[in-house]
């Protein structure tokens, strides 16, 4: 009998690497997790740069009205958080998971991604499509 050699669909990624889900779960990669983990972040606040397509995860308390807490399930070394409606602000339309580089800034202590230009739409829906706004 002939062995067959299985192969893997998913693979190891030890640079920090954002998800973002259609569904508005936004994950952070095992990498990502352990920088977060190691600076003490359980919760962040959203940042969002319009005119450079930039997202950034700033540590924050939980007490802070606008912080999201970033969840790691026990067992698991990723962390994730919803953010559906914040997406949705921001325009933010892929029809599939994507997975963006992230790169941490020690000073801020924030994670920073840059997001495609082509998945951000230029009208935005707010208040889950309760009004569509126009972004100039």
């Amino acid at each position: 009998m002939a062995y067959e050699v299985f192969k893997r669909t998913g693979v190891r990624v030890d640079e920090p690497t954002v998800a973002i889900t259609p569904g508005g779960t936004i994950v952070f990669n095992a990498a990502a997790s352990r920088i977060m983990t190691r600076a003490g972040i359980n919760a962040v606040l959203l940042l969002w740069d319009k005119s450079a397509n930039k997202l950034a995860f700033k540590a924050a308390s939980k007490k802070d009205r606008n912080a999201f807490a970033v969840s790691v399930a026990p067992g698991r070394s990723s962390g994730s958080l919803r953010a559906k409606l914040f997406l949705s602000y921001i325009g933010w339309q892929a029809k599939k998971r994507e997975s963006l580089a992230a790169t941490w800034n020690e000073k801020e202590k924030m994670l920073e991604i840059a997001l495609r230009s082509e998945f951000i739409a230029e009208t935005f829906l707010l208040g889950a499509g309760k009004r569509n706004i126009k972004l100039e």
